[in-house]
């Protein structure tokens, strides 16, 4: 029921019935009377008391902590396309509850020690942690945090929450799909530094080849940095060497391939006419390449939903069990890739 019905009702006009209701000069007390009885009488709740209960819901304090190394996550990890959208998504997440967020960089060094120091000082209602490549050695250090999330890794041998993408999956389909695609010389491009992410592509990616009794041990293989999109630069005619040794390249992210696509386009090698390309993440600029990438797709906007969904859950209720989450991904095919069997 809304005002005007009371109004109505009441035989008063709209603006007397909201001074009546709102406890507001304007109106004799016999008219206040009347309205209020007119309102209760039909189980009338002024809008103004459904706005006070959601203001009254509970605001959660959610800090962010990018762990920033200079070999995986420098301090500037925001401009990286990976990192940077997902803070936005968790910070489009956050924003639509009305929850705060503060965000910190802390050095792997002494991570949980700064981080205890800095919810003493502020305490946060739940902390997600960016924590590409800790260790289960360094995991172990945050078990005491009652309301923590921490993203792209995972520790089996910890009770801790973590979430990140089924990296294993990730390879295991692009060499599924090469395969299917009749491509028996692949190459492998790995990404330096090593990280976790990494490890499980590559197990993953050559599981698959064993399953189709390809030996993985006869990959030809090249390293190039992971962090980065550059064309290839030193040691050129080695690296052109390894490309027209096979007919399709796997690289362990999108970094990688489309620092390969540059340098192949720089050289006169046609993508995928000569050699086929896939990359891994899905970063925005995967679409925007010439030809448009090939690549595993992450699930970034899910991962960040779930981050904060946890934190709610745990808030209701302390005692809610830690979890190891993964998010499968999928393969998207664009441009970067041929079917041999069309040849």
């Amino acid at each position: 029921m809304k005002l005007e019905d009371i109004a109505r009702l009441a035989n008063v006009s709209k603006s007397a019935a909201s001074l009546a209701l709102n406890g507001k000069s304007g109106v004799s007390e016999k008219t206040r009377a009347h309205v209020l009885a007119v309102a209760k009488e039909n189980n009338y709740v002024p809008l103004r008391k459904h706005t006070k209960s959601v203001k009254n819901e509970k605001t959660l304090k959610i800090r962010f902590v990018a762990c920033t190394n200079a070999d995986v996550i420098p301090t500037h990890y925001q401009q990286l396309p990976f990192f940077s959208e997902l803070l936005s998504c968790l910070s489009t997440e956050i924003t639509a509850k009305n929850y705060t967020l503060t965000t910190n960089n802390l050095p792997k060094e002494q991570l949980f020690a700064t981080l205890q120091k800095l919810e003493d000082k502020q305490p946060s209602d739940g902390i997600i942690l960016l924590g590409t490549n800790l260790t289960s050695a360094h995991l172990a250090n945050g078990t005491n945090f009652k309301n923590l999330v921490i993203l792209d890794t995972e520790s089996s041998s910890t009770n801790c929450t973590t979430i990140t993408m089924n990296n294993y999956l990730g390879g295991h389909s692009a060499a599924e799909y090469l395969l299917k695609m009749k491509h028996e010389k692949i190459g492998y491009i790995k990404g330096t530094p090593r990280i976790n992410n990494f490890y499980d592509r590559r197990r993953g990616f050559k599981d698959a080849l064993k399953r189709h009794g390809q030996n993985p041990d006869k990959l030809p293989k090249y390293y190039l940095p992971g962090m980065e999109i550059k064309a290839v630069e030193k040691e050129v005619e080695k690296f052109l060497d390894f490309v027209k040794s096979v007919t399709a390249i796997f690289c362990e992210d999108d970094y990688i391939a489309i620092s390969v696509l540059k340098t192949l386009n720089k050289h006169g090698i046609r993508v995928p006419e000569d050699v086929s390309i896939i990359g891994f993440d899905d970063i925005p600029e995967s679409r925007v390449t010439s030809p448009e990438l090939t690549t595993v797709h992450v699930p970034i906007a899910a991962i960040a939903k779930e981050a904060v969904s946890l934190i709610e859950r745990t808030n209701e209720d302390p005692t809610l069990v830690k979890q190891q989450i993964f998010f499968n991904t999928q393969l998207v095919i664009r441009d970067s890739t041929r079917n041999l069997n069309h040849s």
